[in-house]
């Protein structure tokens, strides 16, 4: 038992002793990539700690970014393996214990029961996440994709767990070594994007990852059309779908309207995106349908045509696979708006216009744009307090 003890904890000793632990820099700079920009960011790592598995060892990572709009704060978490300084982003989560303690050889048992349970009640979706068939032997974290009913079909949701079972974050992986906009940039050039006509050789392209039942959405277009119409030639600006099925009843639905209204008549898609936002607070499943015919009725579009591709299967793998590409990229939630592979301060109209001329300045390279000034937000006056009453003597 003793020589079983001491073999144990030699290898622990070997295995945390071969990870040098990742420098802070790294993971800031990689948060700087990845989050959405705010000027005069500040970045803090409010969790930083190391695990060791008999596979080898990972960083467990959360990064805070502040600016000058105190209200603007954002995080990213991370788990990074320490011998292929890969790293899993975005939503972190702590796992809760089990007995006996997960370990390698039990991680595929413990995927497969409990976290799809726990995936299918997060989602209220039926999930499933087959272990990878791989000739390499897993690491310290493994990356998983879940496979998410939506009603529709199946939709794939990246995610990695660490071997030893404590931390999962819900997000792809990413090289730590190569900035996050880049990589974006070129997952976004071979994807299916609904363009809006002409542009085309704009030096950068605004991507927006919405949900025709969003309200967050709607007001998002209401500042960011305007500023795109700024630019003219020098930006283009493309659709992808991302229906919150599981929040949003009508989304997916309208989604794939949309879908075919794009594909056969481009430069209607806005218009048609416009028309689910005005009516957005009566419309239901059953009334997406009549909203779609009358709008091509209005706008003298053919039914036969449309009906030709709606609810048919290329349509709507289109959508399930536009979902499938904004879980990769770090989309989490709607609306979401990439400046050539940036994250953009959509509610800031005034942030996004000098952030989109900033990036035009340094020829369609936001990692190599020049920050932006703008003035720090007005401090709102503490109500002087009231009066003491006065009462009759």
């Amino acid at each position: 038992m003793r020589s079983y003890v001491v073999a144990a904890m030699a290898l622990a000793v070997a295995v945390s002793s071969g990870a040098q632990e990742l420098p802070e820099q790294a993971f800031k700079a990689f948060a700087r990539g990845f989050l959405t920009y705010a000027p005069a960011s500040v970045f803090t790592l409010t969790e930083n700690t190391t695990g060791a598995t008999p596979v080898g060892s990972y960083q467990e990572v959360r990064v805070e970014r502040t600016s000058i709009q105190p209200d603007a704060k954002d995080q990213v978490g991370m788990l990074a393996d320490l011998k292929t300084k890969m790293v899993a982003a975005g939503l972190l989560f702590p796992l809760p214990a089990v007995d006996p303690p997960v370990t390698p050889a039990t991680l595929p048992l413990f995927v497969q029961q409990h976290l799809t349970e726990a995936m299918s009640t997060w989602l209220s979706s039926r999930v499933k996440i087959p272990w990878p068939m791989s000739p390499t032997r897993p690491g310290a974290v493994v990356a998983l994709t879940a496979e998410v009913a939506t009603g529709y079909g199946t939709m794939h949701m990246p995610m990695a767990v660490t071997a030893d079972g404590k931390y999962l974050v819900i997000g792809g992986t990413w090289p730590l070594d190569r900035d996050p906009r880049a990589v974006r940039r070129e997952i976004l050039e071979s994807s299916v994007i609904q363009w809006d006509p002409g542009h085309e050789t704009a030096p950068v392209k605004v991507v927006e990852f919405s949900d025709f039942q969003c309200p967050a959405c709607k007001r998002g277009w209401g500042g960011v059309k305007p500023v795109l119409a700024q630019f003219g030639d020098k930006v283009r600006h493309g659709l992808v779908n991302f229906p919150l099925f599981n929040a949003h009843p009508w989304a997916f639905r309208a989604a794939v309207a949309g879908e075919c209204v794009g594909s056969l008549w481009p430069d209607k898609i806005v218009a048609l995106k416009e028309e689910f936002y005005r009516l957005q607070d009566t419309l239901t499943v059953e009334s997406v349908d009549p909203a779609v015919f009358a709008f091509l009725a209005e706008h003298n579009l053919s039914s036969e045509k449309f009906r030709a591709c709606y609810l048919k299967d290329p349509a709507i793998n289109t959508v399930l696979r536009q979902l499938d590409l904004g879980y990769r990229l770090g989309v989490t939630g709607t609306p979401t708006y990439y400046a050539n592979g940036e994250a953009q301060p959509w509610g800031e109209p005034e942030w996004f216009s000098k952030r989109l001329a900033a990036i035009v300045a340094a020829g369609g390279r936001p990692e190599s744009a020049a920050e932006i000034v703008v003035a720090p937000p007005t401090p709102v006056p503490s109500p002087k307090p009231a009066a003491p009453a006065q009462h009759p003597k």
